[in-house]
């Protein structure tokens, strides 16, 4: 994994020909609007996986040595992105450009597959977030995520990962006012509480509640062995060192609040952005050596597959 960017600095937006890129857009126009000082680059950015050559095959000479250069194949890729990508790329271009005016927009069209296209493009272009679109393949509840974006969450990227919720609005109207940060004394949820601070001083009033959850398993062990109280007072210490580390950032003390509830991660993490309508879900990224498998973790799943609605941001930690 390489050295992570500056939070919210160069944005990377994935976009496919068949028009799931609105909502990432507007998030993407929304965040360049609200941080038009920090971030200098938005990229739509396109892989074609060779699907133009899906219905010519049979009208060129396909072997390995001739194929790539062969004025058939580059006539039907610029064929290709002419009529089916750069139009789809010029209307996401607008709509992000309608929400943030004068922001840098560019595009990108690259073969390859999506998911190792985008993890290679970022890392060899130094940026620091990509904004995913989530596909709703649950008609009820959006529960599904996509493939692709799968593929980016499991990935060796060292940028964080965005991901708008179903309900994002697409008129520019977006505004940060709740942001939520499970915190469990982890690198990768004090790195989640980083770039928040940042997300929360580009916002200029939004409020910040850092959760830490004592799952009930742990408690009874606790209240068994005689170590009562003591797992509340390390919830508690766990979170005001996250406090420390926002004001450090410059964020106002009263601006934060933090909670200690009892319960499954999962459930009270869902439960507690339903309760405090909050905007956005900051989940830190577990990291595991010597292999670097960079994982989401199981209560990251779950929020990701139950919080359909809500805009969720997966914060990778530095590399040690």
């Amino acid at each position: 994994m390489t050295q992570k960017a500056e939070p919210l600095t160069k944005l990377l937006l994935p976009v496919d020909g068949e028009g799931t890129y609105k909502a990432a857009c507007a998030f993407a126009g929304s965040l360049a609007s609200m941080c038009s000082n920090r971030i200098s680059k938005i990229t739509l950015f396109h892989a074609m996986a060779g699907r133009y050559l899906s219905t010519h095959m049979a009208n060129i000479d396909v072997r390995v040595d001739t194929v790539l250069e062969s004025e058939t194949f580059k006539r039907l890729k610029k064929d290709f992105i002419d009529k089916k990508i750069r139009p789809v790329l010029d209307d996401a271009a607008k709509t992000v450009k309608n929400i943030c005016g004068n922001c840098q927009v560019d595009e990108e069209v690259v073969d390859g597959k999506p998911a190792d296209a985008i993890i290679k493009f970022v890392t060899e272009n130094n940026y620091s977030t990509i904004i995913m679109q989530r596909r709703c393949m649950d008609p009820v509840k959006g529960k599904f995520i996509g493939s692709i974006t799968s593929g980016i969450l499991y990935g060796p990227a060292a940028c964080s990962v965005y991901i708008p919720g179903n309900d994002f609005p697409l008129d520019g109207t977006y505004r940060v006012k709740t942001i939520l940060i499970p915190i469990d004394g982890s690198k990768g949820s004090m790195a989640a509480a980083q770039e928040a601070s940042v997300l929360a001083g580009c916002a200029g009033d939004a409020k910040v509640i850092l959760l830490n959850v004592l799952d009930v398993v742990d408690i009874a062990k606790a209240a068994e062995s005689e170590q009562w109280p003591s797992p509340v007072q390390e919830a508690e210490a766990t979170l005001e060192e996250a406090e420390k580390l926002l004001v450090k950032s410059g964020m106002a003390a009263d601006r934060i609040e933090k909670k200690v509830l009892p319960g499954d991660p999962a459930d009270v993490i869902v439960a507690e952005a339903g309760a405090s309508n909050v905007d956005i879900i900051y989940i830190g990224r577990t990291v595991r050596h010597p292999l670097t498998d960079i994982i989401v973790g199981s209560v990251g799943r779950a929020v990701l597959g139950r919080c359909a609605e809500r805009t969720l941001a997966v914060i990778t930690p530095e590399e040690d």
